[in-house]
Formats: C-alpha cells, structure tokens, sequence
C-alpha cells in the first residue's frame, strides 16, 4: 500500500476527525467524476463508466460518515474548523494519462485507497485518546476492504484485457520456491539500500531511525524467504548514493510487486504467501510514512502487530 503524501493533522476530536474523513471522501468522488468526464470526452465509454463507478463507492461512504457525524453534537461546527489541507491521497496525473486502461485506471484506485489507509493509520498512532483512535482504526479497516475490493475487479479488468496484453506485468513465478527466491532478493537488496541510506542520515532526522529499522525487517524477511529454500544470501553494495526518494520507491515496489502476484497468481500456496509479503510491506510504508512522530514510531514498527 502507497503511503499518504502528507503527514497526518492533529485531531483534538472525533468531529473533526469525521469531518476530514467526509471531505477525503468527497474530494476523491470529485476526481473520480472529473475523470469519467475526462474519459468520456476521450471517447472512452468504458473507462467513463469505470470512474462513475468508482465515484458511486466514494459517494456512498461519504454518505455513510455524514450519517455517522450526525449522531455527535458538533459535527457541522467541526467540519467549519477545519483549517488543514486535505492528504495528497489521489494519484490525479496516473488518472489523465492517455496510456490507462481499466486495469491501469483501477490499479490508481487501488493506490489511493492504499494511501488512505496509511493516513488513517498515521492518525491513530497520533490519536490523544482511545475513541479518536478507535474512529481512525475502523476508517483504515474501512480502506483497506475498499482496496481489496478494487483489487479484485482489477483482477477481473487484467483478466479481460487478455492476461495483460499491452500492460507491462512482471512474470509470475511458477512455484513457491521460485517465489520465495523472488522474495529473498528483493528484500535482502531493499534491506542493504535502506541500510546504507540510514547510514547517510543525521541523528537527529528520525527518518535515519526508520529506515534503520525497516533494513532489519526487511533483512529478517530476506533470511527467512531464503531458509526455506536453502538459498545463501551474499550483501551487495549499491551502485547509486542512496536518496530518500529511492528509499520510498522500494517500499512502494515491494508493496505493488507482491499484491501483483497475489491477485494474479492462481496457485494458492504463492497467493497467501505474496498476501503476507505484501502485508509486512505495507506495514514498513505506514511507518516510514508517519516517522515524524515518535509515538508512531512505538505503534506501527515493522514486526509488531498493530492494535486491533
């Protein structure tokens, strides 16, 4: 899952946290209508319909949080308070692009449900009590049923466009092991780039601690996709000076790469086990994402279950 653009606010309750959630919601609807006007426009009455779609599903669950606001006391005055930007949690130029296709188009909505989850779980993390935390924990389980709805009409739309025909899709693996081998080398190599890139860091940039910390799990997943398969694994050094934007850039490929294979893949045994890869990495992006807060750092460090 793609990390949210943008840090967190600070939510002093749960109407305002509400009212952001209700504008997140109608903002990404907006988008998505500006879009099916956009593709229709093109000529493109599938994509048009898709996007109407998607917009449907954001409308419903604005609808739906209005409602829920409508029970406190203070929702409307709350929604007048908000002073903040909204996440930058819609991936806006992937939607014009004259390249998309549904797949494309619902891989985006995917990627932005994705980022919204990793919002909600940043204000969790940050929340100053236990019913604002509990909101924000059921908006980011909330998100993530979106995504994996998405992501199962994004393996039907992959499905009919022929397998991928004039998508860029890497190639499966054809076993378990040739999957764990996969695994093994990407995150063993993401684990010495992030290695190096902490090193880089100044002490007091928190950023250093967090991808100090997600090299170990990423390491520690390496070696145990590896154990399972006998594989040694040997360190490599990087050819480029590592940058923080390439740091990003592998979590969020090894995110896309194992949800790849798992909604692809038809072999259940490499279906679970990319679900789980992708879980952990998923899980490494929240944390790097929301590293400018200490107790973020606490709740979500990679190897420790979130609260439930």
């Amino acid at each position: 899952m793609t990390a949210s653009k943008s840090p967190p606010p600070f939510f002093g309750s749960t109407d305002e946290l509400m009212a952001m959630a209700h504008a997140m919601e109608k903002e990404a609807a907006r988008r998505y209508r500006e879009l099916a006007v956009g593709m229709r426009a093109r000529q493109l009455e599938e994509l048009a319909q898709l996007f109407e779609f998607l917009e449907s599903l954001e409308e419903k669950h604005a609808a739906q949080l209005k409602q829920q606001a409508a029970e406190t006391d203070d929702s409307a005055s709350a929604a007048k308070r908000i002073s903040w930007d909204l996440p930058e949690s819609f991936d806006e130029e992937a939607g014009s692009s004259l390249l998309l296709t549904p797949y494309r188009a619902l891989a985006i909505a995917v990627r932005n449900e994705e980022r919204a989850f990793a919002f909600y779980c940043y204000v969790a993390a940050e929340a100053p009590d236990d019913r604002i935390r509990g909101i924000a924990e059921a908006l980011a389980k909330d998100e993530l049923t979106h995504a994996w709805l998405l992501r199962r009409e994004r393996r039907r739309a992959y499905r009919a466009e022929g397998g991928g025909h004039g998508l860029r899709a890497a190639a499966l693996p054809g076993s378990i092991k040739e999957f764990f081998g996969l695994a093994a080398e990407t995150d063993w190599l993401a684990a010495q780039y992030h290695r190096s890139l902490a090193n880089t860091l100044e002490e007091s940039d928190r950023l250093k601690a967090a991808f100090a910390v997600v090299a170990e799990d990423e390491a520690t997943s390496a070696r145990e996709a590896a154990g399972r398969i006998g594989l040694t694994l040997s360190d490599r050094g990087s050819e480029n000076a590592p940058t923080i934007a390439g740091g990003m850039r592998l979590l969020e490929e090894a995110f896309e790469r194992y949800s790849d294979i798992a909604d692809r893949s038809k072999q259940e045994d490499i279906m679970q086990a990319a679900q789980h890869l992708a879980a952990r990495a998923v899980h490494r992006l929240a944390y790097v994402g929301g590293s400018q807060s200490n107790k973020l750092l606490d709740a979500h460090a990679p190897g420790v279950e979130p609260r439930s």
